[in-house]
Order: C-alpha cells, then sequence, then structure tokens
C-alpha cells in the first residue's frame, strides 16, 4: 500500500533493506492496471521452473501507463508533496479536535493517514463524517489517501466543510444522541486480510 507515497521505488528504499519480494500495483499504472514483482535473484529465479499463463500478455497500456506514471512521478517527486500534505491534514485534524476539545489519534503514513476518535461512537461519527461530508459535496470518512490533486485550496475547503462536522461529533460527546443525525445506517468496522 505504501509503494511510491514516501519515496520513489518503494519503501523498502527509505529504510535501505532489499526484500526477498516485494510487490507494486495500482500507483504504478496510475488507475491502469499493472502489476510489478520484484526481488531477489534467487527468488525469483523460482518462476523460471514454472509455466504462467495470461489472458493479457499483448497488452500494452498497463505498462504503457506504468512507464509514463513512473516518469512524472520522478520528475515532479510526487512523494514529496504527497507527504507533506498528509502532514498538513494530520495537523488540521488536531487543531480540529483541540478546538473542538475531542480525544482524537492520527495514524498511518503521511500519505495515508487516517483519525480516530477514543470512543465506543466510533462508527456512529464515521458514517455522519460521511454522511455531512458528501452533503457538502466532499466524498470522505476517516482517512485520505493523499494525491498530487491535493491542493492546497482543495485540503482548505475540506477543512471548511469538515469544521461544522466535528462541532457535532463534539455535541455527541457531550449528550446529543449521534443516531438521531444519521440517514442511514451504521457503517461497518471494515475488513481483516487474510495475511
Amino acid at each position: 500500500t505504501s509503494g511510491f507515497r514516501q519515496t520513489f521505488g518503494g519503501l523498502h528504499k527509505l529504510y535501505n533493506i532489499e526484500p526477498d519480494m516485494a510487490m507494486f500495483g495500482k500507483a504504478l499504472g496510475n488507475g491502469y492496471a499493472i502489476t510489478a514483482t520484484i526481488g531477489r535473484r534467487e527468488v525469483m529465479e523460482a518462476a523460471q521452473s514454472t509455466f504462467i499463463s495470461s489472458t493479457f500478455w499483448t497488452e500494452r497500456i498497463g505498462p504503457t501507463a506504468g512507464l509514463k506514471t513512473l516518469e512524472v512521478m520522478e520528475r515532479i517527486q510526487s512523494w514529496e508533496q504527497i507527504t507533506e500534505t498528509g502532514k498538513k491534514i494530520g495537523e488540521g485534524w488536531k487543531k480540529l479536535a483541540d478546538k473542538y476539545n475531542l480525544n482524537l489519534k492520527v495514524s498511518g503514513i503521511p500519505a495515508l493517514i487516517g483519525f480516530s476518535f477514543s470512543s465506543p461512537r466510533m462508527l456512529e461519527y464515521k458514517t455522519l463524517i460521511t454522511q455531512e461530508m458528501l452533503a457538502q459535496g466532499h466524498l470522505a470518512a476517516t482517512s485520505v489517501y493523499v494525491c498530487t490533486e491535493h491542493t492546497q485550496q482543495v485540503v482548505d475547503a475540506y477543512f471548511d466543510a469538515l469544521d461544522p462536522v466535528f462541532g457535532l461529533i463534539a455535541e455527541c460527546e457531550a449528550g446529543r444522541d449521534v443516531t438521531t443525525l444519521l440517514k442511514s445506517p451504521v457503517c461497518h468496522s471494515g475488513f481483516k486480510r487474510l495475511n
């Protein structure tokens, strides 16, 4: 998931380690279908004694998109941009939480940043955030997968919309029944990975 979000070429480069194997997908093609598997020679050589069939062997769109995406990433140093933007978003959440006296925890790397409230009503609050942000034209919940299109103007508009939602959550923490504000069922808690 961290892919090219903190460095060009994978998180392993940032920590100066050589993985046995690493896979890169979505970000590599900027939305176009492509996956790349890299690894140590002795690990990758294992594939030489297998047969892999693929419907898409002759497909060229994914590899072309991947090459162009890498070129643009390197030129604009996207990982630096999205890391800085993610840091600003995390700071903005903390400021709003302080403003409304909410117990908030920020988590994740800056470019894949998220938050949660220390409250048994967290899922209700997440549902409320999505509901209220959609009403203001923002598809948002409790995490942001930062991209280069998240300009300061976009981030400012996001926080202008989020501020009153944090105000509602503060009211709920003070005793207002959050369920009276919800117009849909409470969201699920997500899924757990199999590995």
